[in-house]
């Protein structure tokens, strides 16, 4: 390395004003320098080709950890749909291909965490995203991180590199500015909503059983539900697990996606309650009342 021609750089840098470096800082994690996880958590490497080649569940379906190879994790893909073992597919944003950005998101064990391309797309400063999304009306546009928000990249030390109206929070990929509206008034029919872990919050409208508010009762568990087509929406419902080695769901109940949901019949009455309509996920599946997201 030669010396004399690095020294005049970092210099350089060192001699820019403490805003200016905050700004230098900002460019570098989001474009080149790799963000690192938070604290505590590991981020698994990018393995080289032949290694991977050298793996029996590289890219093979899993269900858990237990099914990959050490060096590789489970990970659940939302934009293939796909589960399946895997190592980090990027380190930085020059790895992958045009309109992909890398993102650091969490492996299917919910502790250590990948980096992998995620399609920027459309989606402005304050508008809920995906991380990983399927279609470019979900992802965030150029130069935002997804938080459950898309919002701007800032430094936790420095409540002054978000706008008014946004708070600097921790992420998974990186810090980054998320809404807020502790302290203000939300329009009729609102409340201010936490969402995401307390990364932010934002007016909605709440649907069903505020269970935010009120808890639910022992054995059951609190489900929140917001859609990137519907902003301003959230769902809430006190609901039942259920499967293989759990009691059978109540009477007026059935099975849905590891979940006791009210039954209903699409020709039948209306049982469903303000803001859900009788549908079912996929064609073999049961009629349940489910979040309705026409609009209103």
């Amino acid at each position: 390395m030669k010396w004399r021609t690095v020294l005049p750089g970092l210099l350089g840098i060192l001699l820019l004003p403490l805003p200016l470096l905050g700004l230098v800082y900002l460019a570098m994690s989001h474009h080149g320098a790799r963000p690192s996880p938070p604290a505590g958590h590991l981020l698994v490497p990018m393995l080289a080709p032949q290694v991977r080649q050298s793996l029996h569940t590289y890219e093979q379906d899993c269900r858990t950890d237990a099914d990959c190879e050490s060096q590789l994790r489970c990970f659940h893909n939302k934009r293939t749909g796909r589960q399946y073992c895997t190592d980090s597919t990027c380190e930085i944003d020059q790895d992958c291909p045009e309109d992909f950005a890398c993102r650091t998101l969490r492996a299917s064990n919910k502790e250590d965490f990948i980096r992998a391309c995620s399609l920027q797309g459309s989606r402005k400063e304050s508008e809920l995203c995906e991380e990983l999304p399927a279609l470019l009306v979900d992802g965030c546009e150029k130069g935002l991180i997804c938080s459950g928000f898309c919002g701007r990249p800032c430094r936790l030390d420095e409540p002054s590199s978000c706008p008014e109206g946004y708070v600097c929070k921790e992420g998974d990929h990186a810090p980054s500015c998320v809404p807020t509206c502790e302290g203000r008034s939300c329009p009729a029919g609102q409340r201010c909503v936490s969402l995401m872990g307390g990364h932010g919050s934002v007016c909605m409208t709440v649907y069903g059983q505020d269970c935010e508010l009120n808890p639910c009762p022992q054995g059951l568990h609190c489900t929140r539900n917001t859609y990137t087509s519907t902003p301003g929406r959230i769902w809430m419902q006190c609901l039942r697990r259920c499967g293989r080695s759990t009691p059978p769901c109540p009477e007026d109940s059935v099975c849905s996606l590891f979940q006791c949901r009210k039954a209903c019949s699409p020709e039948g009455p209306q049982v469903c309650e303000p803001g859900f309509a009788c549908g079912r996920n996929q064609p073999g599946q049961p009629w349940v009342c489910l979040p309705s997201t026409r609009s209103e």
